[in-house]
């Protein structure tokens, strides 16, 4: 068995007592300390200097006996000035050097760069923005994004079973007839007015997550929504706005005919209307590889009446279908609302607006962001942050046309987790599994979230290939350190 030393955990033990430390060495070091007197004394010491440092108003606890004592005998040592032969003895008292180590550790304290912001739960803004980036894209049910804004807890429920497949009785489809069909279905998508109920439905690990969401599309202007749970209680409405998206849909589903393999067979009938079926698997997957996604779509307007994506073992990861549609403007509006409810209130609100060229990936990389042109295999499409110049958090956003991968990167500290994740020690990260599955974990000086709607194991993929590097000095002592380094630099 590999055990460390006091040495070992030196850093640890400030970072812990400022509550930087990261998960698994906080565990590494809490068992170190049940078997450590001395660490434990240690720890106690930092604990109290913190309070003498940030906190002026109150009055410290006094050192114990054990480290005066120690300190003292250390300033009263004996000294030989060179060239002298007489022995000079300085007394100091056990409180002259504490009042000594509290002015030097204070001046590096005040002079040290200003703390990194800390970052409270960072998943709710996540959801949002990532509602924001999938709703431009091609194929896209608005009915998703806006089950994404609601706290996926109000959403669990009890393993419920996923629909019937229509049985699909015509020929074949061509690539030409299925290229044109999905081009078709991505006009449909905005330009159809129609209103009805979508059943959203995320199955994972014999718990779901699903909504039914009342949806009524407005060409020109967008959809108002209405999501409920499966119990009937309304969870949030609002207006998803109709707005020109930052991707081009041709670029997006010519990136999915590359990474997929498409086929097609008419002749199906789904909620009494005439459907064709589109299936995508990857390419060169074996034979009998179960399809990546299937969408039914309604020959006579384009309209996808149900989409589902499943991962490489064929399990499904989410379900997206209308169980009723009307063609046409609303005419009975008592479940989704009045005309005048389509200017307000708009659902979501993204904190990356400042949209860059996917060609500043190189030099936000240069100014310290992770800023990959290509991650797990996916592309990146879009990329955004919070300002134009000097961002404190970088929204980039990876797709293949078929899932869609969110990497948030956010200058600053972790405060907390969400309510509704978990830490994953394998992960290195704090993780949710649900509609959209989501990871979180601080790296360095910044916090990283992965938010994708695909599969687990594509999340887990991205995680893996990320930073995960130990925290930075966010520590007192760190700090102090850092003010006496800045201090040395300015007069060196």
């Amino acid at each position: 068995m590999n055990l460390r030393s006091c040495r070992d955990f030196a850093e640890a033990r400030s970072a812990y007592v400022d509550g930087y430390l990261g998960e698994a060495e906080r565990q590494a070091l809490l068992r170190h300390l049940s078997d450590c007197a001395a660490c434990r004394d240690e720890v106690a010491e930092l604990q109290r200097l913190r309070i003498l440092l940030t906190d002026t108003g109150r009055t410290p606890t006094p050192m114990p006996a054990q480290l005066s004592d120690r300190l003292a005998a250390i300033a009263t040592a004996t000294y030989d000035p060179p060239g002298h032969r007489i022995k000079v003895v300085a007394p100091m008292s056990a409180a002259g050097v504490v009042l000594l180590l509290m002015v030097i550790a204070g001046v590096g304290y005040v002079a040290a760069p200003a703390e990194r912001a800390r970052v409270a739960d960072p998943t709710a803004a996540v959801r949002a923005d990532f509602s924001a980036a999938i709703d431009e894209l091609p194929l896209t049910n608005p009915a998703v994004s806006a089950a994404l804004l609601v706290d996926p807890d109000k959403l669990r429920t009890a393993e419920i079973q996923s629909p019937a497949d229509p049985a699909m009785r015509g020929p074949a489809l061509t690539a030409d007839q299925i290229t044109a069909l999905l081009h078709q279905a991505d006009r449909a998508s905005d330009r159809l007015a129609r209103t009805g109920v979508v059943r959203v439905l995320a199955p994972r690990d014999h718990r779901s997550t699903a909504a039914d969401v009342t949806i009524s599309t407005e060409p020109g202007i967008g959809s108002r929504v209405v999501v409920r749970s499966l119990s009937g209680a309304e969870l949030t409405r609002g207006l998803i706005p109709s707005t020109p998206g930052q991707l081009d849909d041709d670029d997006q589903l010519q990136a999915m005919a590359s990474a997929y393999q498409l086929s097609g067979v008419s002749g199906g009938t789904l909620l009494g209307r005439p459907v064709s079926l589109v299936e995508a698997r990857r390419h060169g997957s074996p034979a009998g590889q179960p399809a990546a996604a299937r969408w039914w779509i309604d020959d006579a307007t384009g309209l996808i009446l149900r989409q589902q994506n499943y991962d490489h073992a064929g399990r499904l990861v989410v379900s997206v279908g209308y169980r009723s549609l009307r063609l046409g403007r609303a005419v009975n509006t008592a479940a989704i609302g009045s005309p005048s409810q389509l200017a307000a209130p708009l659902l979501g609100s993204s904190s990356t607006t400042a949209a860059f060229s996917t060609a500043s990936a190189v030099r936000l990389t240069r100014q310290g962001w992770f800023c990959h042109a290509e991650l797990a295999g996916m592309a990146l499409s879009r990329l955004q942050a919070d300002a134009p110049t000097e961002p404190g958090v970088v929204h980039m956003v990876y797709t293949d046309g078929l899932s869609t991968v969110s990497v948030f990167e956010r200058r600053g500290l972790l405060a907390d987790s969400s309510a509704e994740s978990r830490w994953d020690p394998t992960l290195g990260a704090y993780r949710n599994d649900a509609l959209l599955n989501t990871a979180s974990w601080q790296s360095g000086g910044a916090v990283f979230t992965v938010a994708t709607d695909g599969s687990t194991a594509l999340r887990d993929r991205v995680v893996a290939a990320l930073p995960h590097d130990d925290p930075d000095g966010a520590s007192t002592m760190a700090r102090v350190r850092a003010g006496w380094a800045r201090i040395l630099d300015s007069v060196g």
